[in-house]
């Protein structure tokens, strides 16, 4: 059986549209679940409103309390690592790759006020 062009070029968008989201879901897994490094977890965070999600995929402190600026300072430094990666591997922008994942993280937790 021979495959034409529009096959092949079919076959390569819907691989490319896997490791997009496959990695998405590693890089979001890395970043969002990463147990922070101070007293509260990132959960504790939003739970208690000192921490919302941008829709630039990173995180913002509503809180002026130093523990929680520095956490967060951290816990965006990772994104950002991990959206760069993402962005090389999978041949994209940074930026789509933040617009991306601040649509998911604003949809599962709900965006900045």
């Amino acid at each position: 059986m021979k495959v034409g062009p529009a096959a092949i070029e079919r076959r390569s968008q819907a691989r490319i549209g896997f490791a997009w989201t496959a990695g998405m879901m590693v890089a979001l897994a890395l970043t969002v679940f990463a147990p922070p490094a101070a007293a509260q977890s990132l959960d504790q965070l939003r739970a208690n409103g000192a921490v919302c999600e941008r829709p630039d995929g990173l995180l913002h402190a509503l809180s002026s309390n130093g523990a929680v600026v520095q956490q967060v300072d951290t816990i965006n430094r990772q994104r950002l690592a991990a959206y760069e990666k993402l962005a090389r591997d999978t041949n994209t922008s940074v930026e789509q790759v933040r617009i991306v994942s601040g649509e998911k993280l604003q949809s599962r937790y709900g965006g900045c006020p």
